[in-house]
């Protein structure tokens, strides 16, 4: 605002258009007395009118009035002048040379990019004032600020401005306010009286932030707000005496918005206040309250460096009323460092006090991702070694495992440590592969010992553009130093397997024609053999294995466990056959569905325990998925594992999903499994049962900007619900307010659940209120869209 005005009547090179010269003698003082400001009591209506950001009605259809309408800008419609020169055209332009210019009726001042439209312009060169008026426009940087009057001293850079309404535009984003006053007090100095603002469209107050009085200072980059308050609907819903805030969009030191819950617990508050302690470190402070438990503190570091970066975040509750225990707490810590271009290295660490603490403040899907918390310390190296490329690591990991409700856990082995290496290097159609490791097992109730891997191996890559051939052969071998434990004594035993298998496959293309739509189809037959010997290894411990579950890709896998210490026996041919639906303009993949089955030419087999056992048959239950998109609105998908010789499913899984544009999308899964784990005994084994379950999902409009989400999933088998969620989301006309409210209630363990609350008010491009439930959303319901982001014709 200043810059165009004093540019435009203090730059030499000026055109003058539509107006005779002015000489010295047709120059005649004009007295300029700016009306003073009014108090609120004696504004007039008018005047009212010029402070009004618009309607506050939430539900209304905004339409700016001509009081709060962005100003149109006047331009010139001329070539655009050279750099640094000014344009000034009105209807009358008159002044004396080095004391005065004063130009009349429909001004405007085009320089650069700044254009000033006003009634009437004087620039006294004398005293280096400028004033504007009776009202005037400034369009600058995607910004527009009008005003009734403006008196600017471009000496000292002070000066007034008068019911000033500023709208900007930058990246997205929008920002409109409305003053009764605006004062420049010094370079970068700015102080707004009687102000309002939001983030709105012109016309939309539903919700705006009211202050007595904004203060700006350019150069330290800080702004204080006095006597505000956030207006909600008209209604003014929170106060505070004194705000400072950052003007450069960068980070600063200060109270962040409240986070409000409620639930099984009562009510949950906290005020978190957050430290800019530098440029590459911050800090937040979480106090809080649970209304059924007790205070409880929370803090979170943050810290960056070009080598390093990481987060130590924890929670500390001192006494929890209704558990009737001390000093609850959690803490996490995450550090990653690049030590060089060939090592990293980085430390992940979680433990909490006690095994109900999930339970009691986290939700089902983290009650079930947390039984074994994370222990570990690792360096990773990478570099080429004789013409290959080496990737090493060294890895130290000791679970926290939380018991389940009845007090049983199964704890892992932990690893102090584990050494790690793999080269590799292709030569000619043959990749060369040594993988090798050692780990030490440690653990307080089981025995420990020490496992050597060496595996070396081979395959050899015969393709082109309709199949390939890729034979495999290696040779794994293992070696254990066990120390003695209860009745057990030391011992060193080892295990030699050679492995060798072929897997092949050939792919077919045809154009397709499906309900009038043209796809480009594939038929994708695929066989694999697998030869491993026979050998028991009831004599090995099982420090880290366990059994993969029965799946399309398990048919294509040498080995059947996950892990080193059991290795299955195998003289088997796995036929499978896929086909995939392709968009034959851009190659897209829309549908994919296969079936698959694996042939035994011997019936032995490497159990779990490491006995061996006997096939009762001569084939594999077979596997078939399909997934995809039926329609450009409807998705679906099926798994099914079945035993053909018991002529039954062992489990399956089958979902659809109707989703024909965002914000509008219903689902329903159901899962059966015949034999799944469930929970673990006071034994030590877990029990398995059958499961069924259903699971319903939906996000619709139930009228316009206002959509119900909802989930139900039900267990069958155990007549019970998992989870129930149900709640509303409404987004305004204008999209500058959104509110949702979610109650949740679910299971935290066999006959145990809880209640959850969340309420979210959200402002556009500025804040959120409450307790954001996006994330469970996202995950109760696929293909759930963000309200507020979603387009509505």
């Amino acid at each position: 605002m200043v810059l165009a005005l004093s540019v435009g009547f203090g730059a030499g090179g000026a055109y003058a258009q539509n107006a005779s010269l002015p000489q010295p003698a047709d120059y005649e003082p004009v007295r300029v007395t700016p009306p003073a400001v009014q108090s609120g009591e004696n504004r007039r209506p008018a005047d009212q009118d010029k402070l009004s950001l618009g309607d506050t009605c939430l539900f209304c259809q905004h339409q700016a009035s001509e009081a709060n309408k962005q100003p149109e800008i006047k331009r010139s419609g001329e070539e655009p002048l050279p750099q640094d020169y000014t344009r000034v055209i009105a209807d009358k332009v008159a002044g004396q040379s080095k004391v005065a210019v004063r130009a009349e009726g429909d001004v405007i001042i085009e320089r650069n990019q700044e254009v000033l439209n006003a009634d009437w312009a004087d620039y006294d060169q004398t005293s280096d004032t400028v004033r504007a008026g009776d009202r005037f426009t400034l369009y600058q940087d995607g910004s527009t600020v009008s005003g009734d009057t403006l008196v600017y001293n471009l000496k000292d850079n002070t000066g007034s401005s008068e019911y000033v309404r500023v709208d900007a535009e930058k990246d997205g984003r929008r920002l409109q306010s409305v003053s009764e006053k605006a004062e420049m007090k010094g370079k970068g100095l700015y102080k707004l009286i009687n102000t309002k603002f939001n983030t709105c469209s012109p016309g939309d107050a539903s919700w705006f932030i009211k202050a007595k009085s904004i203060e700006t200072d350019q150069e330290t980059g800080i702004g204080v707000a006095k006597d505000a308050s956030l207006v909600f609907g008209g209604v003014p819903v929170l106060y505070t005496p004194w705000a400072d805030f950052p003007l450069n969009g960068h980070r600063k030191s200060g109270l962040l918005v409240p986070t409000l819950a409620t639930g099984s617990d009562g009510l949950e508050l906290a005020l978190p206040y957050y430290f800019n302690l530098a440029p590459n470190l911050d800090a937040t402070f979480r106090p809080g309250i649970i209304s059924s438990r007790g205070v409880q503190l929370g803090g979170q570091i943050r810290y960056l460096e070009p080598k390093f970066n990481g987060v130590i975040d924890g929670d500390w509750m001192p006494h929890d009323k209704k558990r009737h225990e001390n000093n609850r707490y959690q803490i996490k810590f995450d550090h990653n460092h690049q030590l060089t271009d060939k090592l990293s290295g980085g430390i992940n660490f979680n433990q909490v006090s006690d095994d109900n603490y999930y339970r009691d403040f986290y939700g089902r899907e983290d009650i079930a991702s947390n039984v074994n918390l994370n222990r570990q310390l690792w360096l990773n190296y990478g570099d080429n070694i004789w013409g290959g490329s080496f990737d090493g690591a060294l890895n130290v990991q000791k679970y926290q495992t939380l018991a389940n409700q009845n007090g049983y856990k199964d704890e892992p082995y932990a690893i102090m440590p584990r050494l790690t290496g793999r080269w590799q290097k292709t030569i000619g159609k043959a990749n060369i592969n040594v993988f090798s490791q050692f780990t030490r097992f440690v653990h307080d109730s089981k025995q420990d010992g020490s496992r050597t891997v060496l595996y070396p191996s081979v395959r050899w890559d015969f393709n082109n553009q309709w199949g390939y051939i890729r034979p495999k052969i290696g040779v794994h071998a293992t070696y254990y130093d066990l120390g003695s434990f209860g009745n057990q004594s030391s011992r060193r035993v080892s295990r030699v397997l050679p492995i060798f298998n072929v897997d092949t496959g050939m792919t077919f293309e045809r154009n397709a024609n499906v309900f009038g739509k043209a796809y480009l189809q594939t038929l994708e037959p695929r066989l694999f053999y697998n030869y491993i010997p026979t050998k028991s290894q009831n004599d090995l411990p099982n420090f880290d294995t366990s059994e993969n579950s029965f799946s399309y890709n398990q048919l294509f896998r040498e080995n059947l466990y996950v892990g080193n210490d059991r290795i299955n026996s195998a003289n088997s041919l796995t036929a499978a056959a896929q086909t995939r639906f392709l968009n034959p303009n851009n190659g897209a993949e829309l549908f994919r569905a296969g079936i698959g089955q694996k042939f035994y030419f011997k019936n032995d087999n490497v159990l779990l325990d490491g006995s061996v056992g006997r096939y009762e048959r001569s084939q594999s239950d077979w596997v078939g998925f399909a997934h995809g998109k039926l329609s450009d609105s409807i998705h679906a998908g099926f798994d099914i594992h079945y035993n053909q010789n018991e002529s039954r499913a062992e489990s399956y899984a089958a979902t659809v999903r109707y989703n024909p544009e965002p914000g509008k999308v219903l689902s329903a899964r159901y899962k059966y499994g015949r034999n799944e784990r469930i929970y673990l005994q006071s034994d030590g084994n877990y029990f398995y049962d059958k499961i069924r379950q259903i699971d319903l999902a939906a996000q619709w409009p139930i009228r316009k900007n206002l959509y119900a989400v909802t989930r139900y999933n039900y267990e069958i088998q155990a007549k019970k619900p998992l989870e129930i969620l149900v709640g509303a989301e409404y987004k305004s006309d204008c999209g500058c307010w959104s509110a949702s409210l979610v109650g949740q209630r679910y299971v935290t363990g066999e006959n145990s659940r809880k209640n959850a609350v969340f309420f979210n008010l959200q402002l556009k491009d500025l804040s959120n209120l409450g307790n954001n439930p996006f994330e469970k959303l996202r995950l109760a319901i696929p293909g759930y869209s963000k309200t507020n982001e979603v387009v509505t014709p």
